[in-house]
């Protein structure tokens, strides 16, 4: 479970939580308003989501690339300084989704999932 200092919560899976929590606790830190997180689903929207494996959070997000209020600039410096990965950073950006993969900021490192290992998943596949 990750909790934000207004009471939202999501489910997403164990070895996850501290990267997920790192980010909420980075987000309050910022004074950034989590009204609600969408961790674990046990059905995939998109194909290939993450959610369904609990490693993936959507943090206000009302539709894919919208969130209110609008994440913070430095959206995607947070998630990579937790290990994680900003739907931002793709060519086709869905700000307010984070998962946890191998992006490490530099180079050519893609998530460690299979099916995330499509280069036009990210803006900065070089």
């Amino acid at each position: 479970m990750v909790r934000s200092s207004s009471g939202a919560t999501a489910h997403v899976a164990s070895r996850a939580t501290g990267a997920f929590q790192c980010l909420v606790s980075a987000l309050d830190r910022q004074g950034y308003p989590i009204r609600f997180m969408g961790g674990w689903r046990a059905h995939g929207s998109v194909r290939a989501s993450l959610h369904p494996a609990g490693l993936a959070l959507d943090i206000n997000q009302y539709a894919r690339n919208v969130t209110r209020p609008r994440m913070p600039h430095n959206e995607i410096a947070l998630a990579n300084s937790c290990g994680l990965i900003s739907g931002k950073q793709w060519a086709n950006a869905d700000s307010g989704h984070f998962q946890l993969g191998g992006w490490s900021g530099g180079g050519r490192h893609y998530a460690s999932r299979r099916h995330y290992h499509r280069r036009e998943h990210y803006a900065n596949a070089r």
